[in-house]
């Protein structure tokens, strides 16, 4: 009964602080051929907390200040706001839907870690039935229920994930439900032994409790590598998870 109780605070807190359309920058529409990138955070995490691996990628892709590239952060359950989002970056005529003509004019790139990886493919299945492609999508030790099928408006999709003993496992396989329409980058497996010193999360509770798959939130090499497939050009996406495996 005491854990119960310490979730539905836990809960209560976050929804408190919830975000809401207000904290998006993102121009409606974004310019024709630009990019929108949105990313995830999982479980309990705030969307704009700068220690989570997610946000960390956006806001170094923010500092690049890239032309027409637009990077934005959302809880897991804010489901509703994220395809409000991609509905206003592709909607050249502001008349509150995507038309034929307007599907393809941006770039949409999604990536997600833990609940948020499941919300990637849910937002990803929404967005097939809306007819919109997705250039992207990468998964990082992904909980959900139906998150290893990629649908096939996606064209490339990446999934990393770890297998450490004591800890939430995330979907380590993926696959295209069309392997004619989207390319499966990779499953990536990341290992953590505990005689390794690799980077620890930063909260102790994390470090004691979150196992792989909190160091994965930690690990420089695999948010870089996230943060390149995000960024290269597609041709180049061979080389970077090389460079990982």
């Amino acid at each position: 009964m005491f854990l119960k109780v310490v979730f539905c605070l836990l809960v209560w807190c976050v929804v408190a602080v919830a975000q809401s359309m207000g904290d998006f920058s993102v121009p409606a529409p974004i310019p024709e051929r630009g990019t929108l990138i949105l990313g995830f955070v999982g479980a309990l995490d705030h969307w704009d907390d700068p220690e989570r691996g997610v946000r960390r990628v956006a806001l170094e892709i923010r500092r690049m200040n890239l032309p027409d590239v637009h990077v934005e952060t959302l809880a897991h359950y804010r489901h509703r706001e994220a395809k409000q989002l991609v509905v206003m970056a592709l909607d050249a005529n502001r008349n509150r839907k995507v038309d034929l003509d307007e599907r393809e004019r941006v770039r949409i790139v999604l990536y997600g870690q833990s609940m948020g990886g499941g919300e990637v493919v849910r937002l990803a299945r929404d967005l097939r039935e809306m007819g919109v492609p997705v250039e992207l999508t990468v998964q990082v030790d992904s909980v959900s229920l139906r998150d290893g099928w990629i649908p096939p408006n996606v064209k490339r999709a990446a999934n990393f994930y770890q297998r450490e003993i004591l800890t939430v496992r995330g979907q380590d396989y993926i696959q295209a439900m069309d392997s004619r329409r989207t390319k499966i980058l990779g499953n990536i497996r990341f290992r953590y032994p505990v005689w390794v010193p690799y980077p620890l999360p930063e909260l102790s509770m994390r470090r004691v409790f979150g196992g792989g798959h909190a160091r994965m939130e930690a690990d420089p090499i695999l948010w870089a590598a996230i943060k390149g497939l995000i960024l290269a050009p597609p041709e180049l996406a061979n080389a970077i998870l090389e460079a990982v495996r």
